[in-house]
């Protein structure tokens, strides 16, 4: 079994949003323009960037425009490793979307994108909403998720969700987050890892490591020690949207 593992999916779908509607529908933007912002990482065009940061639609956020290219570009990645497999029989070559915990890594190796990323910033993690993008709640990216191909991504593909504690406190807040994750199945969700946690939590255990190292979070695959992660690591879970239910 070797799988096939698609990365930057969700930087993908924002970045192929970008240039449909500000390039090909508003014809605002020419695409030499584009090209050119990335060949200066985005200096000197901050107004451009903030402009596909704001108005362009965005994945995880149930936006019907961003889920369509999402289907679409898993689609052809689907169908082009089965492509390939068939000249491999005997070996299994099931299909995900994943990045474990090396993001940050690959990113380094990652130029500017047309979704406003920086070079050498993160790529998105796993399958989920780039850094601070899902502003419309946890149901709609849920919604977003479960409306791709996931029946065809055998080798997983992790939705990364994280949740405000204060809002999740007693029966009645697990009784809620229970809900949303039969919501999910029902949805014919593939892989949903949540952390519970608050900001400044997270903040406070940045400066006191020593009063929170038993202080967990949902990491890739696993769940990591959140004072054993680097400086970078532990801001991009601060970055991260935290949701209410």
């Amino acid at each position: 079994i070797w799988h096939c593992m698609a990365e930057a999916v969700a930087n993908c779908i924002d970045a192929l949003a970008a240039i449909r509607q500000l390039v090909y529908e508003q014809r605002s933007v020419s695409m030499d323009m584009l090209l050119e912002a990335l060949d200066h990482n985005w200096q000197g065009y901050e107004n451009l960037r903030q402009q596909i940061l704001t108005r362009v639609p965005k994945y995880a956020n149930d936006h019907a425009a961003a889920d369509e290219i999402g289907r679409e570009l898993l689609g052809w990645f689907i169908e082009r490793t089965r492509f390939h497999a068939g000249r491999y029989p005997g070996i299994l070559f099931p299909c995900a979307v994943g990045t474990f915990s090396w993001y940050t890594s690959i990113g380094r190796e990652v130029g500017a994108s047309f979704d406003g990323r920086f070079d050498g910033d993160p790529i998105t993690p796993n399958f989920s909403p780039a850094f601070g993008v899902d502003l419309n709640g946890p149901t709609a990216a849920i919604k977003s998720y479960c409306g791709m191909p996931g029946a065809d991504l055998a080798g997983g593909a992790p939705l990364d969700l994280r949740f405000s504690a204060s809002h999740l406190q007693g029966d009645a807040g697990t009784d809620r987050l229970a809900a949303l994750i039969r919501v999910f199945i029902a949805l014919g969700g593939n892989m949903l890892t949540v952390t519970v946690t608050d900001v400044e939590e997270l903040k406070r255990a940045m400066r006191e490591p020593m009063n929170y190292r038993g202080l967990r979070v949902r990491m890739g695959g696993w769940t990591a020690y959140f004072v054993t992660l680097n400086e970078e690591q532990q801001r991009l879970h601060i970055a991260k949207v935290e949701h209410g239910l």
